[in-house]
């Protein structure tokens, strides 16, 4: 069974406020192959025209804003891995969300270990997003 836990905005990290379309020919930084953050940033680029040239991979998104920083490629963050951005980065919301979601066992979902960890799971996830 899936429970939804969060919806978030995603970011486009750069050093200038140029969109998305404008960043053909930019070094990107990405998640390790694999992960979802590459995929994400892989078929978000391929849905505007092009594939991204990624530079560097990094999977900890203040190294990924702290490369951005340092001129060293764009990057997708997540509204939840923008705990301090550096001052230089330029965050140009996008209309593609993230949604996490818990996964349980099909009947547990009202178990009182599940309704917890929900509840406190959600309680993190609000109170960070504030």
């Amino acid at each position: 069974m899936l429970g939804a836990l969060l919806e978030e905005t995603v970011y486009l990290a750069a050093l200038t406020g140029e969109p998305l379309e404008a960043r053909r020919d930019a070094p990107w930084i990405a998640g390790t192959p694999g992960t979802l953050c590459h995929t994400m940033t892989v078929r978000a680029c391929q849905a505007t025209g092009y594939t991204p040239r990624v530079r560097h991979h990094a999977d900890d998104f203040g190294t990924v804003l702290a490369l951005v920083a340092a001129g060293q490629g764009v990057a997708f963050i997540p509204e939840l891995g923008l705990l301090a951005p550096p001052p230089d980065v330029v965050l140009t919301a996008l209309p593609t969300r993230r949604r996490t979601r818990l996964a349980y066992r099909r009947g547990t979902g009202g178990h009182p270990a599940v309704l917890a960890a929900r509840s406190a799971l959600h309680a993190s996830v609000v109170g960070r997003k504030q």
